[in-house]
């Protein structure tokens, strides 16, 4: 399950880092250059969740042509059709593994495909879960790159595939008496070329660290006229036991961010540009 797993966040992240690095793997097959996918996880609360394990058994790739496509089939090429099973909670605080490293054609890529056949929950408690997986999800999870990329002959490309957590398994009933979750898989794919993080680190008042602390990013140009809430653009990471966060593959804009925790007051920062390929560090320290 291990090896399913790196197979996984390979695929998602090499996509889109382009041509942002001066060590760029050269590829020496004429025509075509290489993509790699990698996946990860937007959090939530996993206080009372041990496991959150998705199947995936085929991955694919739209290459965009001049003229305007129709989703079928044959618009999309295989990048993998090997078995993988992930657990989505290892995959946080920018956290990744590989799911796939293929050669392809020299062109622009604007949109991944996942097939989605299983998904289970288990509790700290030794609870299980088989979920049911909707059947959009079994044919095929349609997941757009932003912006979408242009593979160069010779050059390697990153794409990441944000598996949004608290969005994807929905829980039924109370905390306190969960009774099941729904699954509802909410992905975003970014082109690592045109993303940049924010990173920092959260503590009290007596500088101690803050560990589960969730801190969350809005683009501000996406926050008007939404609810922040149901917005599915946010991003979100949780805090370690040094209250380190880092929020990977944000596209360049400004942000507003939020970082919040039961039990203290919660702390917002607006206006934190970010920029492609860099890193911008935000600390908080809650009361």
């Amino acid at each position: 399950m291990r090896k399913l797993k790196f197979i996984i966040i390979g695929i998602v992240v090499s996509i889109a880092m382009i041509s942002c690095n001066n060590n760029d793997e050269k590829i020496s097959m004429d025509g075509k250059g290489r993509i790699n996918v990698h996946l990860t996880d937007s959090p939530f609360p996993v206080g009372l969740i041990s496991h959150t394990y998705v199947t995936i058994d085929r991955v694919e790739i739209r290459q965009k042509t001049e003229v305007d496509m129709e989703e079928s089939d044959d618009t999309f090429l295989v990048l993998s059709e090997e078995t993988m099973v992930v657990d989505l909670l290892e995959l946080t605080n920018g956290i990744t593994e590989q799911i796939a490293s293929v050669d392809l054609e020299a062109g622009y890529y604007d949109m991944l495909r996942l097939r989605v056949t299983d998904a289970t929950v288990v509790l700290t408690n030794g609870s299980e879960f088989d979920l049911k997986v909707p059947s959009g999800s079994s044919s095929g999870l349609k997941v757009k790159i932003q912006p979408e990329i242009y593979l160069e002959e010779g050059q390697t490309s990153d794409v990441l595939l944000d598996f949004d957590v608290s969005k994807s398994f929905v829980v039924k009933g109370p905390l306190d008496n969960i009774k099941g979750f729904n699954f509802k898989p909410v992905v975003r794919g970014v082109y690592m070329g045109a993303a940049g993080r924010i990173e920092g680190n959260v503590t009290d008042t007596l500088e101690a660290p803050l560990e589960d602390v969730m801190v969350k990013a809005w683009l501000i140009s996406e926050m008007e006229n939404s609810n922040l809430e149901e917005d599915s653009t946010y991003v979100s990471s949780f805090t370690d036991e040094f209250g380190d966060y880092k929020i990977i593959g944000l596209r360049e804009g400004t942000y507003t961010v939020v970082c919040e925790i039961e039990g203290y007051e919660s702390d917002t920062l607006n206006n934190v540009s970010v920029i492609a390929g860099e890193a911008v560090s935000v600390d908080f320290e809650l009361k």
